[in-house]
């Protein structure tokens, strides 16, 4: 997989170009259904000599809920850093795959695209977690040895299929599902900057622009509910909803929309913050979720930041520093605006003269909101 820069200064995959243009409506298919990763066998049946890739919890977890004594395929171990060197290593111990199964959270599934797309070969998506849309879009987002952001490479391929099994996802910790509520919810708050200064919007525009205007109005109205209906330990239309918002309608927004409704102020700052060693115990939709704030902020929005946090309190997604307990410190702030504001990071494409300091000062008020 040979990497270059984009015209944004963001490493890219050089075997597929992303344009504004460039519709990735999604996987091939989507099955959404309790108890559906218990057929996962059934569904390889349509690949050659499928291969598994997963994590040590991740699979303790599948074999439990499923029941099954063993794998349906073969089975390769990730090592849970989501980095090109590891997606490497498993590229050549896979190397006769026909495909490549992916069963666990958002990193695993990052890991498992970039394997299928250094073989060529399709890839299967089990989610484990509802944590991101990492099933259902077509890009990894990598990390070095330290789980510091290093790129985002968009590739040739979506997933052949995605198999979302809600029973599954509530067996993994709560604070995933809502650091999934903030990860999507941000659909909304970093597309619409970006929409509102096009001077005109496509058609596919307009859908991805709906469907995250969707995204919020699930969110806001069925998250209370389904964290409810998840603590309680089952499964009604709240949690399918919020499920399969966060895995499938999620990936929408920038499938239909491209590279203009994808990341901006929001996931900047996530992608700053893991600049701080301390902030790797956050997961990545609660540090999505404060970047939402900023972001607001650094627009001008205190008004809309302000609406925001009786919901945020009612979900328990972080709205500053102190939320996350990171140290609130001038050298802290700098740190994470400087990269924020830099050529590296999408802030830009919200706010396109955005600075540092800007940033800054947004964080500071983030703190006495």
């Amino acid at each position: 997989m040979s990497n270059g820069v984009d015209n944004e200064g963001h490493t890219t995959n050089s075997m597929s170009t992303a344009h504004d243009s460039d519709i990735r409506s999604g996987p091939d298919r989507y099955v959404s259904e309790p108890g559906i990763s218990g057929r996962l066998g059934e569904y390889l049946q349509a690949y050659r000599n499928p291969v598994i890739v997963t994590g040590r919890r991740s699979s303790a977890a599948y074999l439990r809920h499923t029941g099954l004594a063993r794998f349906p395929a073969p089975v390769w171990y990730y090592d849970g850093s989501a980095t090109l060197r590891n997606a490497e290593e498993l590229a050549t111990q896979a190397a006769d795959a026909g495909a490549i199964v992916g069963i666990g959270g958002g990193k695993l599934s990052d890991t498992v695209k970039n394997i299928a797309d250094t073989l060529a070969v399709p890839c299967v998506m089990v989610p484990t977690l509802a944590a991101t849309c990492a099933a259902y879009s077509a890009l990894s987002v990598n990390y070095d040895e330290q789980h510091r952001y290093v790129d985002a490479p968009m590739h040739a391929h979506n997933s052949d299929l995605v198999l979302v099994d809600a029973e599954l996802v509530a067996t993994g910790p709560i604070e995933y599902l809502i650091g999934g509520i903030g990860d999507t919810l941000a659909k909304w708050y970093e597309s619409a900057p970006v929409f509102a200064r096009s001077a005109s919007l496509g058609a596919f525009d307009r859908l991805a622009q709906g469907s995250a205007g969707m995204i919020r109005d699930i969110l806001l109205e069925d998250s209370v509910p389904a964290l409810a209906s998840f603590r309680a330990g089952r499964i009604d239309e709240h949690a399918l909803r919020v499920v399969d918002t966060i895995i499938g309608l999620g990936g929408t927004v920038g499938g239909f929309g491209g590279v203009r409704a994808r990341a901006s102020g929001a996931h900047a700052m996530h992608d700053a913050l893991t600049l701080l060693p301390e902030s790797t115990a956050i997961v990545h939709g609660a540090k999505v979720a404060y970047g939402i704030i900023v972001q607001l902020l650094a627009e001008g929005q205190e008004e809309e930041a302000r609406r925001l946090l009786p919901f945020y309190g009612s979900v328990g997604l972080p709205r500053s520093f102190a939320d996350m307990r990171l140290e609130a410190s001038p050298e802290n702030f700098r740190t994470v605006a400087r990269f924020a504001a830099g050529p590296r990071s999408s802030f830009s494409r919200a706010l396109p003269d955005i600075t540092a300091s800007q940033i800054q000062q947004a964080m500071i008020q983030a703190e006495n909101l």
